[in-house]
């Protein structure tokens, strides 16, 4: 029923070294009647992207709860997707990063390695530039099977020695609370709080929430305290 044959299944049950494709996982899922749950196990463990797992109406509800949310938050806020391009912003964002949000591609990883004036704003560019990658690669291994996102990627080596660089560097990082410095050519020195959120409905979107940090200092240096709007 699932168009495979008994051996290369029984190959799959018994844990040999067989790569079942999305498709054919797809159709498993089917014939055995797997629940939501069991089936976005079932690709999870096999690290391939369902196609037909009937979450599209979930998932425009997830967009839309966090398009609301962008627009409710009194600091510079966006929302990522999987090939981490900006859906939506509020305009504490688009007012600190208007190079970045205004461009006709503003995919954060273009915008990061392929915008030169990037580096004289991002504080610690390299350092910044590699921990980008590697919480990008976990993305990459989720939507390996993904074609857009293998020519991103492919692109960006292509176009970017730094980008190849770090990228062979094989490094991940699960999403965690950060500063981030940022030296803003109208508001001076700038320094923020990161904190990232996924909704559980589906997470390939990340709301990136900025808050800034208390006036301090740092290496000699005032931060200067962001003022939304």
């Amino acid at each position: 029923m699932a168009a495979i044959s008994a051996t290369w299944y029984t190959r799959l049950e018994q844990g040999k070294e067989v790569t079942p494709s999305g498709a054919a996982l797809s159709r498993i899922a089917d014939v055995l009647r797997l629940a939501p749950a069991e089936r976005a196990y079932l690709f999870a463990l096999a690290r391939r992207v369902d196609q037909n797992d009937g979450s599209d109406r979930a998932d425009e509800r997830a967009r839309k709860t966090l398009e609301n949310c962008v627009h409710l938050i009194s600091c510079p806020a966006c929302v990522l997707d999987r090939y981490w391009t900006p859906l939506f912003w509020n305009g504490e964002m688009a007012g600190l990063f208007p190079r970045w949000l205004n461009a006709p591609e503003n995919n954060l990883l273009r915008h990061m390695f392929l915008d030169p004036n990037v580096r004289m704003i991002v504080v610690d560019w390299e350092l910044r530039a590699r921990r980008l990658l590697a919480l990008f690669r976990v993305d990459f291994g989720r939507h390996i099977d993904d074609p857009k996102m293998i020519d991103l990627v492919r692109e960006l080596s292509e176009k970017s020695d730094h980008f190849h660089r770090f990228w062979k560097e094989q490094r991940v990082l699960f999403w965690d609370a950060i500063e981030k410095t940022f030296d803003h050519p109208e508001l001076g020195l700038l320094k923020f709080y990161q904190t990232t959120f996924m909704p559980a409905t589906d997470p390939t979107l990340k709301l990136v929430v900025l808050q800034p940090c208390p006036r301090a200092s740092m290496d000699d240096n005032t931060v200067a305290e962001f003022i939304p709007g």
